[in-house]
């Protein structure tokens, strides 16, 4: 006895006896009525429930004990640098009105909070002292040019601005091109307690070879049988050896730049290696402090008002 087996495919036979495919669903015509109704409910439940996830997000970290602790202190004590244009000099500065608006939003939800009393207490710190004033509790975050994801010590928001590193030749050199040149970069300091990642241009640098091992870019030299890189321990080390022609170019980020060369004897590359994306920071255990500043930054990015900062404190985009 012979048994015929049949199976659903999704097509069906017609006239002419040729089959033809039929799709399983449809969402056109009167067929696709009820897939399409499902569809449109199913994502309205989804933005629902995306919804309220942001809504719970936000008293969450309000109820936190960092924010208590801010609530207790009566303000939220930031540590900032006190020497970049356009990110903190003398008071003003993105990062300084970043903060700002963090504090107010943290000590508005406490009653006990006079209005007209700061909400932030600036202290200043320097690549030498911020990791120790954070870890000892004389600030409760930093807002200093951190680099995003530097060091496995801190917690980061998103981040806020993101910084330009290019290569930097001698005046009248800037439209040089960026092959079978020597470079250098600033050295790798040998502490772990600076809050920087000492490394970033190295990296940086590193990463650009890697990238465009075609261009010949030399960033080492030999000493008796050792390779030694092309990197410096300071800023004025960096400058002169540029100036002194120990190095074609160096490598630098633009706000460092804006800082070191006001006067303008250097010529900037149009040839870029990349961004240093900054960030604030809080250390690990204290994490909430960071994600309100990521609340706070979809805010501000939403309704235009980060865009309107880096314009009034100069910052390119």
């Amino acid at each position: 006895m012979k048994f015929k087996f049949f199976t659903r495919h999704g097509r069906r036979t017609v006239a002419s006896g040729k089959k033809q495919h039929r799709p399983l669903i449809t969402f056109k015509g009167e067929e696709g009525k009820r897939p399409r109704q499902f569809l449109i409910g199913a994502g309205a439940v989804v933005l629902l429930l995306l919804l309220a996830n942001a809504l719970r997000v936000e008293p969450s970290l309000m109820a936190s004990a960092e924010v208590a602790t801010v609530h207790d202190n009566g303000v939220l004590k930031v540590g900032v640098r006190t020497d970049i244009p356009g990110m903190s000099l003398e008071g003003e500065g993105l990062e300084y009105a970043l903060a700002e608006l963090l504090g107010e939003k943290i000590l508005s939800a406490d009653e006990k909070w006079d209005k007209r009393q700061d909400a932030v207490k600036f202290i200043p710190v320097t690549p030498m002292t911020a990791s120790a004033k954070l870890t000892d509790g004389t600030v409760d975050m930093l807002f200093c040019m951190m680099p995003k994801g530097g060091s496995s010590s801190f917690a980061y928001s998103s981040s806020y601005y993101d910084d330009p590193c290019r290569f930097v030749f001698r005046k009248g050199e800037g439209q040089r091109s960026v092959k079978n040149i020597t470079v250098g970069f600033l050295q790798s300091a040998s502490t772990s307690g600076l809050y920087v990642p000492t490394g970033i241009y190295e990296t940086m640098v590193d990463n650009y070879v890697e990238a465009h091992p075609d261009d010949g870019l030399i960033t080492t030299y030999k000493y008796n049988d050792d390779t030694i890189d092309l990197s410096y321990a300071s800023y004025d080390e960096l400058f002169d050896a540029l100036r002194d022609g120990e190095v074609d170019a160096i490598v630098l980020n633009d706000l460092m730049l804006n800082k070191l060369d006001s006067e303008g004897e250097f010529d900037r590359s149009e040839v870029t290696l990349g961004n240093i994306s900054y960030a604030a920071a809080t250390s690990t255990a204290t994490p909430a402090l960071t994600s309100l500043m990521d609340v706070l930054l979809d805010d501000l990015r939403d309704g235009g008002t980060l865009e309107a900062l880096y314009l009034r404190y100069g910052l390119q985009r």
